[in-house]
């Protein structure tokens, strides 16, 4: 080999041996200065590291940058100068399992993960107190990711990350992480309810309909979904709507008393007082203790009798002709038949909630109208023990 070639091979293979070792000086350094606590000239150090092709391929190079910007964002100051390190910490470590092939660092690296964790959901915490909801999202985002990595579903910050999306008002962040709640059976059923409230305040109703029907698949004797739903129809004046929607579901389920409930309290409230008064018998039929049904069917009835006793008193007057007595008696009679209707209902739902202040008062009533003073004098004592 001529001498000149030589030299200049010479001068090659110093450069490399130099620039590996200088790689290699930067991640010592980078280590040195994390252990003695100068976090900020480790992040100079190690992003330096990286850059060097002989120590970015090397698992503890990325390890190494891991616990750097691990412990960067657990001081609050280097924090706000490094606001992506928990993220950086996160890929960092992943790097390393993929360079640490035989596995030889695992322990090392899930700790780091861990730690990373930790500081993710002590982040996400502060900023929720604080009032800070969507930078919490982040960080409870973070946590359900760093946890994904060693094979944990964390579902209490995918839950966390729903909440606090909601109370940003960032709606479609919030239905996403309550929509993976609902794929884990997390919090079910009440992440279709929390979907749903979150939709319909947006005004996007007919969304919140399709999360509450897709949820009625999975959950076809869930009162508080069915509910929810005929809220919407009502409050958008759909009752034709409503009505089908539940006519359809109880003939597709037709020993569901909570459907058939649900359909007579929107006859109910259209004042479609015969076929309310099917529904809720049917209801009842299935389930004779169903305390809901019984309420409303004894309401109903009790309102009834009420308007009766509203129109024999509007009548009232100092002379009046016999057909007007007459009149006035069969409305008096009417009310009394109704009170009677409407009492045994009213008591079958006292006995499953004895402490209902509703019932209770539409029990004294009825007792009083129909001269059982024993049992109004108990129902008034019940009230009183309750400071009703």
């Amino acid at each position: 080999m001529h001498t000149k070639l030589m030299r200049q091979f010479l001068t090659f293979s110093l450069m490399l041996v130099t620039f590996a070792a200088w790689g290699q000086k930067e991640v010592v350094s980078a280590y040195n200065a994390n252990k003695s606590g100068n976090f900020a000239e480790a992040v100079t150090y190690i992003e330096q590291a990286i850059l060097n092709e002989k120590s970015a391929v090397k698992e503890k190079t990325w390890r190494y940058r891991g616990d750097i910007y691990v412990n960067v964002a657990k001081d609050p100051e280097l924090f706000a100068m490094y606001p992506t390190a928990l993220q950086l910490a996160y890929e960092s470590f992943m790097k390393a399992r993929e360079l640490d092939a035989k596995g030889s660092y695992e322990r090392e690296i899930t700790a780091g993960f861990g730690q990373a964790q930790a500081v993710a959901l002590d982040n996400a915490i502060a900023n929720y107190n604080e009032g800070n909801y969507l930078p919490a999202g982040g960080f409870f985002d973070l946590s359900t990711t760093i946890s994904e990595s060693f094979s944990i579903t964390d579902t209490m910050a995918i839950f966390n990350a729903a909440l606090c999306y909601e109370k940003a008002g960032a709606v479609d962040l919030a239905i996403e992480r309550y929509e993976a709640c609902a794929e884990i059976g997390y919090q079910v059923p009440n992440v279709y309810l929390f979907m749903a409230t979150i939709l319909r305040n947006a005004e996007r109703k007919e969304e919140a309909l399709k999360v509450l029907q897709d949820a009625r698949v999975n959950y076809p004797r869930e009162q508080s979904i069915l509910i929810e739903e005929l809220n919407i129809y009502l409050e958008n004046k759909e009752y034709e709507r409503a009505l089908n929607n539940l006519a359809l579901a109880a003939e597709l389920d037709p020993t569901n008393e909570i459907l058939w409930f649900s359909l007579g309290s929107v006859h109910d409230n259209l004042g479609n007082t015969e076929d309310a008064q099917a529904a809720y018998l049917k209801a009842l039929e299935i389930n004779p203790t169903y305390f809901d049904a019984n309420y409303n069917l004894g309401a109903m009835f009790f309102n009834q009798a009420v308007q009766e006793t509203n129109l024999a008193n509007e009548m009232w007057k100092p002379r009046m002709t016999k057909a007007e007595s007459e009149e006035q008696k069969a409305h008096e009679d009417a009310a009394k038949e109704i009170f009677g209707k409407a009492k045994p209902y009213l008591e079958a739902a006292r006995a499953e909630s004895p402490e209902d202040a509703d019932t209770l008062r539409s029990l004294r009533d009825i007792y009083a109208r129909t001269g059982e003073d024993d049992k109004m004098l108990e129902v008034s004592k019940a009230l009183q023990d309750l400071g009703l």
